[in-house]
């Protein structure tokens, strides 16, 4: 098994520098993740694979993170799982700052808003269809 600085093929001094910094930034974040969501435990290695790939390929930092969190307030039994789902969903739509992502929550809540708005007034011009029985009787005036 190769060991973590084998498998980045690190070979220079700032290779190997480079490396420390994003290890200790990850740390660090685990660290805040952890503490935000009230585990008292290291992650398991599938959980760090889902911080990683949301540092790493998503670029995403503690900003976005926290307001996938926050996301899970009302959530019964979020668990990772969900986080990368919010979060892998906002990097599909190219939300990269939590400016963009507020909008864009701003805006499915104004959506969903608008909808039931939509559905009260529909309620109140409700109506039975009629039904002839004849069209003749129809044009009888």
């Amino acid at each position: 098994m190769q060991n973590g600085w084998a498998k980045s093929k690190i070979k220079t001094y700032e290779e190997l520098e480079d490396y420390f910094s994003k290890q200790e930034k990850i740390s660090g974040l685990k660290k805040e993740i952890t503490n935000k969501l009230g585990i008292h435990r290291q992650l398991t290695a599938f959980e760090e694979e889902y911080v990683l790939k949301w540092t790493n390929e998503y670029g995403y930092n503690m900003n976005i993170i926290e307001l996938a969190l926050k996301r899970s307030v009302f959530k019964a039994n979020a668990g990772f799982k969900y986080y990368d789902d919010v979060l892998t969903d906002w990097h599909a739509k190219g939300l990269t700052t939590p400016e963009q992502v507020e909008a864009h929550l701003a805006s499915i809540s104004e959506k969903k808003t608008r909808t039931k708005q939509v559905q009260n007034l529909a309620k109140q011009f409700e109506f039975t269809q009629s039904t002839f029985d004849s069209f003749d009787n129809l044009y009888d005036n």
